[in-house]
């Protein structure tokens, strides 16, 4: 939302902003797969709340305080590799806790629910600009980023995401057969 902004008033216009698209996308790519082939070995809820914090407000700040590229395109390779863990962490939880009947719903409304309000986020971001400047737009909208990757450090039933089995078996404390995972 704001990204591109600076990009054309800070930066040399699209082919920065491509660059640190691209930069991000490659390294979020990376994220998902080293995490595919290692994130087993880890608990869910210290990588998701490390990686979420990692990825939000740094990007911002940087963006507030430099007009250069190479700041800002190493932030973002380094938020895209924290950001490449946070979807498969959220896809296996809702996978292990959406009721197998309910799923299709869960999913279509969670994804209904992102794309209903994702252009909210840039009228606000356009609007906010407008009102209070660039540059505290973005340190405004990293604070209110670093307040929502907060959650699940401040709110305990983040932790909940550790839990392995399916909602039944975590309800009545057992686990089924073979199923290799450990209770909580």
């Amino acid at each position: 939302m704001l990204l591109p902004v600076h990009a054309r008033e800070e930066l040399d216009g699209a082919v920065d902003l491509g660059l640190l698209n691209a930069a991000f996308g490659v390294r979020a790519l990376t994220g998902a797969l080293v995490y595919g082939a290692v994130g087993s070995r880890f608990r869910r809820w210290p990588v998701f709340t490390i990686a979420f914090l990692i990825g939000g407000l740094p990007r911002f700040v940087a963006a507030a305080f430099t007009d250069t590229f190479t700041p800002l395109a190493v932030i973002m390779a380094v938020e895209g590799l924290a950001f490449g863990v946070l979807n498969p962490i959220m896809a296996t939880v809702t996978y292990e806790t959406a009721p197998g009947e309910l799923r299709s719903r869960v999913l279509s409304a969670r994804t209904a629910s992102v794309q209903l309000v994702t252009p909210l986020g840039g009228l606000a971001a356009g609007f906010l600009v407008d009102s209070v400047g660039l540059s505290s737009a973005l340190l405004a909208v990293g604070g209110v980023y670093l307040l929502a990757t907060l959650c699940p450090v401040i709110f305990p039933s983040w932790r909940q995401m550790d839990r392995t089995g399916s909602p039944h078996d975590r309800a009545r404390g057992s686990l089924p057969q073979g199923s290799g995972a450990k209770q909580v």
